[in-house]
């Protein structure tokens, strides 16, 4: 497969949580990478970060996590 850029796998899977094997990064942060694997579970990404032992892993979610405007306290 052929490394897409993090914006790009962004856009093409919304609100997804997605494994990407890192193939390229800028200033220490992933830029582009290839899609191992999506899910709307995070459940089902966890489970294949074991099976991937040994690459470059980023695991995010593409989707907004907090409605905007929202204050978080710690």
């Amino acid at each position: 497969m052929r490394a897409v850029a993090i914006e790009t796998i962004k856009r093409n899977f919304p609100n997804q949580w997605l494994l990407i094997e890192v193939a390229e990064t800028k200033d220490g942060a992933p830029s582009k990478g290839v899609v191992l694997k999506s899910s709307n579970r995070r459940e089902e990404i966890v489970e294949e970060i074991g099976k991937n032992k040994g690459r470059k892993l980023f695991f995010f979610f593409s989707g907004i996590t907090a409605p905007p405007h929202t204050a978080f306290a710690l």
